[in-house]
């Protein structure tokens, strides 16, 4: 699987591993470290045996990123989503996300309530989306909350728990911190630490995800564009046109060409897409490269239903089929160890 909003995420940690692992990987290239006793525990697990992220509630427990430009906010809307399991609900407000400085207008932080209440907002201007009594101690809980151009959505679970009209969300770009598990700012009565495991972290700082119900999740989230490769039988034209009337022509003399290299007796046919509700197709860019030397073989763009095809390459050697995104917003999409169909 794949994510189609992969090209705007911020970050993104699944925060599993090793039990007593003090390492937190971010699949976007940022650099989250840890102060105090944050570790991987696989006391809890969200997904099958995969652990999870505990804080221990210390007074410096906390992951820390520096300020990097991936969490400057410029477009007024974003994306917070993360999975919880708190030990117990705090006796002091925790800020659970901070993106920025407590001083800051353009700071946005994700608040865990005493009575089980979450918001994400901003604590100089008060332009906040807030629920009582949605988070629980003990259990695991999916939360997402995005903003779109002024309204705000609260997902529990895939649900949606509650909507906030009138959010001027930020709009100044430029780097920012990001920590997580508790504030530094040292403030009277938002000085909470949270006591839990916490993992499947994603940011987007200029995008919502959802507005609407969606399934609640079954994996760990999805990286990446997918690409799909089949063998087994030639794409639909997209277009059939009607013969033309037959016309005598001088036939011409017959050329040969041989592809020394690559050429032979197979195929392979297969399609591009994005990942959705549903998948949708794309047209990219295509390469055929032998799998055993990395040679490229063929080259070719997929159709508008991203659909394409490799014909008369050599059907005794595997290759790797690698779709490129030339608007710049995936990473390339590899399939490996594709063997050739015979051609009829």
């Amino acid at each position: 699987m794949g994510d189609p909003y992969w090209g705007w995420l911020s970050a993104g940690l699944h925060l599993a591993g090793g039990d007593g692992s003090t390492s937190f990987p971010e699949v976007k290239g940022n650099s989250f470290t840890r102060t105090g006793a944050v570790a991987i525990s696989t006391a809890q697990s969200r997904f099958s045996s995969e652990g999870s992220c505990y804080f221990p509630g210390g007074s410096s427990d906390r992951l820390v990123c520096a300020a990097a430009p991936a969490f400057g906010m410029s477009s007024g809307s974003l994306s917070v989503a993360f999975s919880i399991r708190p030990d117990v609900l705090p006796s002091e407000t925790v800020r659970l996300f901070m993106i920025g400085n407590d001083a800051s207008p353009s700071s946005l932080t994700v608040e865990i309530g005493t009575s089980g209440s979450l918001g994400l907002g901003l604590p100089m201007s008060g332009q906040w989306i807030w629920k009582n009594a949605l988070v629980a101690a003990g259990v695991w809980q999916d939360f997402e909350i995005s903003v779109y151009g002024g309204t705000g959505f609260m997902f529990k679970d895939g649900v949606l728990a509650h909507t906030q009209a009138g959010m001027a969300m930020p709009v100044s770009g430029g780097s920012k911190r990001m920590l997580i598990g508790s504030d530094d700012a040292g403030v009277n009565g938002l000085s909470g630490r949270f006591k839990g495991y916490l993992s499947e972290v994603r940011f987007m700082a200029g995008v919502g995800r959802n507005a609407a119900d969606f399934p609640a999740a079954s994996a760990p989230f999805p990286e990446g564009l997918e690409l799909h490769a089949s063998k087994a039988y030639a794409p639909k034209p997209l277009v059939v046109s009607s013969p033309s009337a037959w016309k005598a022509v001088a036939r011409e003399p017959a050329g040969l060409l041989i592809d020394t290299d690559n050429g032979g007796r197979g195929r392979v046919v297969g399609t591009t897409k994005n990942v959705g509700t549903p998948n949708y197709p794309v047209a990219r860019r295509v390469r055929l490269l032998r799998k055993r030397d990395g040679a490229l073989a063929r080259e070719v763009w997929s159709d508008a239903a991203g659909n394409y095809q490799f014909n008369r390459v050599r059907h005794d050697v595997d290759y790797v089929v690698m779709a490129h995104d030339h608007t710049g917003l995936y990473n390339a999409v590899v399939a490996d160890t594709v063997t050739p169909e015979l051609m009829p």
